[in-house]
C-alpha cells in the first residue's frame, strides 16, 4: 500500500522559506525540496499520478519515444489543427535551432527537470537569448509534454515546475507626445490614403496589424459607428483566417476622428464592395504586412519622430488610453487580451500613472475647529 506523507514548509536561518514534499510509492519514499510552493505542488501532482497507476496495478508509462520523433508528428498536427502559421513558424524555428540539436535523440521520459532547467538557463547565460525567448522555449516544451501525457506516451512533465524568468519591458516603446502622433499622421496622409487609414485604425483602436489588414468593408458599420474584429491576416501564408489571436471576436467603437478617416477613404478608393479589403493597394488587392512596415518606417523618418515598431502603435494607443483616464479592465476588452496580466503592463509604461491615482482613496483624521486660548500674563 502506498502511503502519502504531508508536505511541510520550513524556514531557513536567513528568514526565507522552502517547501518539502514527500510521497511513498510501493514502499519507496520519494522526497524533494522546492523554493516555491507552486513548484512543489506541481511535482506532487505528477507523483500522485504515478502513485495511482502503481496502486491500480498498472505499470507506469514506459515509452522510448525521442524528442525528435515526438515533435515531428506533434508539430505538424498543430499546423493542420489551426495553429496560426506565424506562431507555428516561430515554434518551428525554436525547435530546430535550440531544442532538437540538444535533445533530439534523447528519450523524453528520461530527461530530468534538472537537465531541462540547465539547458534553459544556458540559453540565457551562454547563447545570450532574452528572458522572453527563453520563456517561449519553455512554454513550447511544456505543451509538448502535456500533449504527450494526454496521449499516454509520457508519464510526467519535468518542465512545468521550472519557473519563468521575469521579462524586460525594454522592448516596449510608444510615443508619449501627442505632437509626435500628429506629425506621424500628417506624413501618413501624404504617403497614401490606405496607409493613413491604417495608421488611424491602429492609433485609435489599438488593433493588431493582422487584424487591420484582414478587415473588409463589410466589417465596418458607419451607421452604428462600430467595427467587427473577428479575422486575422497572416503574412506567412498570405491568407485571412476567421479567428483572432485571442480566439474571441470583439466590436470596437468608431470615434469622430476615425469616422472621418473611414468616410474620406471610401470616397477616394474605387473598391468598396462588402468583400473588398478595407486596406488595399491601387489594384484593390489586400496590402501585405511587409509593405505596411516599409511605409511605416518611411513615414517615421519624414515625420522626424522616434522610429518605433508597427506593434508599438498599439502600445501607444493603450498607454494614452490609460493616461487619459481609461480603466485597465476596459482596456483588456478593447485590446482583446485573454489575460489581465498583459494589460497590467501598460500601467508601468505610463509615467506618473500610479502616482496620479494616489489620491483616489484618501483617509485622514479631520482637523478639529479649536480656538487657541489666549496666553495669560
Amino acid at each position: 500500500m502506498s502511503k502519502i506523507i504531508k508536505n511541510k514548509t520550513y524556514s531557513r536561518v536567513d528568514g526565507s522559506s522552502f517547501h518539502r514534499k514527500s510521497i511513498r510509492i510501493n514502499g519507496e519514499k520519494i522526497e524533494k525540496v522546492f523554493s516555491r510552493k507552486v513548484d512543489a505542488d506541481r511535482w506532487y501532482q505528477d507523483k500522485r499520478r504515478e502513485k495511482e497507476l502503481a496502486e491500480s496495478g498498472l505499470s507506469p508509462i514506459i515509452s522510448d519515444i525521442t524528442v525528435s520523433d515526438f515533435s515531428k508528428d506533434w508539430h505538424e498536427k498543430r499546423k493542420t489543427n489551426g495553429k496560426p502559421f506565424s506562431s507555428w513558424s516561430s515554434d518551428d524555428g525554436r525547435l530546430k535551432k535550440w531544442i532538437l540539436p540538444a535533445f533530439g535523440a534523447r528519450n523524453m521520459n528520461k530527461i530530468t527537470t534538472k537537465e531541462w532547467e540547465s539547458f534553459l538557463d544556458g540559453l540565457v547565460a551562454d547563447e545570450h537569448v532574452s528572458p522572453a525567448t527563453r520563456n517561449r522555449i519553455r512554454s513550447l516544451l511544456t505543451k509538448m509534454y502535456n500533449d504527450g501525457m494526454r496521449q499516454e506516451l509520457l508519464s510526467t512533465n519535468p518542465v512545468r515546475i521550472i519557473p519563468q524568468l521575469k521579462e524586460s519591458m525594454d522592448a516596449w516603446d510608444y510615443w508619449s507626445s501627442t505632437d509626435d502622433i500628429i506629425n506621424y499622421l500628417n506624413e501618413a496622409k501624404i504617403e497614401s490614403d490606405s496607409f493613413f487609414l491604417f495608421a488611424c485604425l491602429s492609433l485609435n483602436l489599438g488593433t493588431r496589424i493582422g487584424e487591420i489588414l484582414a478587415l473588409d468593408h463589410s466589417d465596418v458599420n458607419l451607421n452604428h459607428r462600430r467595427i467587427q474584429i473577428s479575422k486575422v491576416f497572416e503574412e506567412a501564408s498570405g491568407k485571412v483566417f476567421q479567428r483572432t489571436k485571442g480566439h474571441k471576436e470583439r466590436w470596437l467603437g468608431i470615434n469622430d476622428a476615425l469616422y472621418e478617416a473611414i468616410s474620406e477613404h471610401k470616397k477616394n478608393v474605387g473598391f468598396c464592395s462588402s468583400t473588398d479589403p478595407l486596406i488595399c493597394n491601387e489594384r484593390g488587392a489586400r496590402v501585405s504586412e511587409r509593405v505596411i512596415r516599409n511605409m511605416h518606417l518611411r513615414v517615421c523618418k519624414k515625420a522626424k519622430v522616434k522610429e518605433i515598431r508597427i506593434h508599438d502603435l498599439r502600445h501607444t494607443y493603450a498607454s494614452h488610453y490609460i493616461m487619459n483616464g481609461g480603466s485597465l479592465a476596459e482596456l483588456q476588452s478593447l485590446l482583446g487580451h485573454s489575460s489581465p496580466m498583459m494589460t497590467l503592463k501598460y500601467a508601468h509604461m505610463t509615467p506618473g500613472f500610479l502616482e496620479k491615482k494616489a489620491s483616489v482613496v484618501s483617509f485622514s483624521v479631520p482637523k478639529q475647529n479649536v480656538i487657541p486660548l489666549r496666553s495669560v500674563i
